[in-house]
């Protein structure tokens, strides 16, 4: 188990995504302090999507996903009284609990890092086939192009999540799913529903960017 600060956002981080934010309450600001003291592959923090709450005004963060993603600190970039930083989802996580003994401002985690595995091989070089062609049906549902896609499985599994505008519960699946053969999976379903849902409609998606900004 280890120890590692707790960011709750109102999105989902993949390993490997890139995400931009804007810090401006005093707790993240400590935060980014704490970082900067470390070595910058030791700038890791937990990115855990929102269950309940919100990122900021009243309703504060009643309660959180289990499963998250560890954030490496990649740039910081001050604009007075906030910083606007990049960071690059790394490990996957299950949140054990919170340190109630931690002296900071913002929570940390226990956490146990959760293991990449791969699932039948056969079947993971078949669902990534799969996958490509349900994002072809959703980019012709689109009348749009689909970006050039990473040949690594795992990669494609997670770039769907951070490319198809899905719902948090649908992130969190593809995010919490044991092996990389259930994520293409999962992948594939949500890309076909999503595609169907599309021409059902004859409405487009509303679309988060890959690294777009989130207000902390």
């Amino acid at each position: 188990m280890r120890r590692l600060p707790l960011f709750p956002l109102g999105v989902v981080l993949f390993p490997g995504m890139p995400l931009q934010l804007q810090v401006f309450e005093p707790r993240y600001l400590r935060l980014l302090e704490d970082l900067s003291g470390r070595d910058p592959e030791e700038r890791e923090f937990g990115i855990v999507a929102i269950r309940e709450g919100s990122e900021v005004g009243t309703r504060r963060v009643h309660s959180v996903h289990s499963i998250g993603c560890a954030a490496r600190l990649a740039s910081a970039r001050s604009l007075g009284e906030r910083f606007v930083i990049r960071v690059i989802g790394t490990w996957r996580f299950r949140l054990d609990g919170v340190d109630a003994a931690a002296e900071t401002p913002y929570a940390t985690g226990l956490v146990t890092p959760l293991p990449e595995k791969h699932g039948d091989e056969s079947q993971v070089a078949e669902h990534a086939r799969e996958v490509r062609r349900a994002l072809e049906a959703y980019a012709t549902a689109l009348n749009g192009e689909i970006p050039p896609l990473p040949e690594d499985p795992d990669e494609l599994a997670y770039t769907v999540g951070a490319l198809v505008p899905l719902s948090i519960p649908d992130q969190q699946e593809l995010l919490a799913a044991p092996t990389t053969e259930d994520r293409l999976v999962v992948a594939r379903d949500r890309l076909w529903r999503e595609a169907g849902l599309i021409r059902a409609t004859h409405s487009l998606p509303f679309r988060r960017n890959v690294g777009e900004s989130s207000p902390n």
